[in-house]
């Protein structure tokens, strides 16, 4: 009885085996058949150096051909595989076929609908990627900008069910220990930017200017600050300078800027002591010139368009007081007989004052510009007399002025 069990158990382990290796074989008939097979014949049914076998992924269609094309175009073609210039193909159509083992794929164009800030775009894109879905249909997506996929339940209104949408970064103008940036960033809460910004949060290490469960809104100004002592650098800007020129054929009393003035900018170091955000104390330390200013250049018109006629003519083109042309005339006309170069040596010009006057009033061309001289002449005796009629009754009780 027992020799007849173990008859029975090898015959079966021996079915088992044929069975197993029957399928194997079948197996490997199917697979061989398959591979020398095309499933679309371009010349011959025989493997050859340019036989490529092509896989086309179409959306969620996977098919492999066997084909002697030399271009992914010319394989669709023979493939018979129909697409329109809104689809997108990678590689490219004029893409040469490379290789034995090749994949197309192939992104049909479709309806989507963007969502950005209340704006609704309905538009057709074959991008799969949200946020290359959102470029392809005109929308600029900024540092930390995001693109999700959502649910959307108006289907009445655009016949699609899902919708991209655009979350846009929130704008931070941060003061970090003195030094000033915008930061752009997805974060909810003071908290959250905290944590992605690496800024602690111990009260006895820093102060932060907002609570740190406040909520972040699309721009917000945070600024942190270390207690106690401690060393900052700050960006401060170099005022430029100016240069006066004088052109003498210019009109007198014209202006024109012949090269416009720019800041410099300066990194400087401090040492302040902070609590709680403010400033206790500062002390300089040092400071390093990052942009040289450029001196603005103007010119002045120096050109004298003298009046004709009496020097009463000069003296209402140098805004002296009718009232007072008697004074002018005898002091004028006693120091230096009204010639706008006399000398004596020592004193120059209309009234006979210093060089150094003339110049400072009237520039290195004083001696061609007797209305200035005038006008500076007015200025001495106004500004050390009083009147012009203070500075006559000095000069007839002393012969000089």
């Amino acid at each position: 009885m027992i020799k007849l069990q173990d008859m029975r158990l090898r015959k079966k382990r021996i079915s088992n085996l044929l069975l197993l290796l029957l399928t194997a074989f079948a197996a490997l008939f199917i697979t061989t058949a398959f591979r020398e097979r095309s499933i679309f014949a371009d010349s011959e049914n025989v493997d050859s150096e340019t036989t490529h076998y092509i896989n086309i992924y179409d959306g969620g269609k996977h098919t492999t051909i066997r084909s002697e094309a030399g271009t992914v175009s010319e394989v669709l073609e023979r493939a018979g595989v129909e697409y329109t210039e809104r689809d997108v193909i990678e590689p490219g159509l004029e893409e040469q076929i490379d290789s034995r083992d090749y994949n197309i794929n192939i992104y049909r164009s479709r309806q989507v609908l963007v969502l950005d800030e209340g704006q609704k775009i309905v538009a057709e894109t074959a991008r799969m990627t949200p946020a290359e879905v959102a470029e392809a249909v005109g929308v600029e997506l900024k540092d930390k900008d995001i693109v999700k996929v959502e649910a959307y339940n108006d289907i009445l209104e655009t016949g699609m069910v899902t919708a991209y949408r655009v979350v846009r970064a929130k704008t931070i103008k941060l003061d970090y220990y003195g030094k000033k940036t915008t930061v752009r960033t997805q974060a909810n809460t003071v908290r959250e930017f905290c944590i992605e910004q690496n800024i602690s949060m111990d009260k006895e290490e820093n102060w932060i200017s907002m609570p740190l469960d406040n909520i972040l809104t699309k721009t917000n100004e945070i600024s942190v600050y270390r207690q106690g002592k401690q060393t900052i650098t700050v960006d401060e800007p170099i005022a430029f300078g100016e240069r006066i020129n004088y052109d003498y054929d210019l009109t007198y009393g014209q202006e024109k800027i012949t090269q416009a003035g720019q800041n410099g900018q300066k990194t400087v170091t401090y040492e302040v002591d902070m609590r709680d955000g403010q400033e206790i104390s500062r002390v300089y330390i040092s400071e390093i010139v990052t942009k040289e200013p450029v001196e603005q250049v103007k010119t002045v018109g120096r050109k004298l368009n003298l009046p004709g006629g009496s020097h009463e003519d000069w003296m209402a083109v140098a805004g002296i007081s009718s009232s007072d042309y008697g004074y002018v005339n005898f002091i004028i006309s006693h120091e230096s007989g009204w010639r706008p170069n006399a000398s004596n040596g020592i004193y120059f010009g209309l009234y006979q004052t210093s060089v150094g006057r003339l110049v400072s009033d009237c520039g290195e061309n004083w001696v061609n510009d007797p209305i200035c001289q005038l006008r500076s002449a007015n200025g001495y005796a106004v500004g050390r007399y009083g009147s012009w009629a203070g500075a006559y009754q000095w000069w007839t009780s002393h012969n000089w002025w």
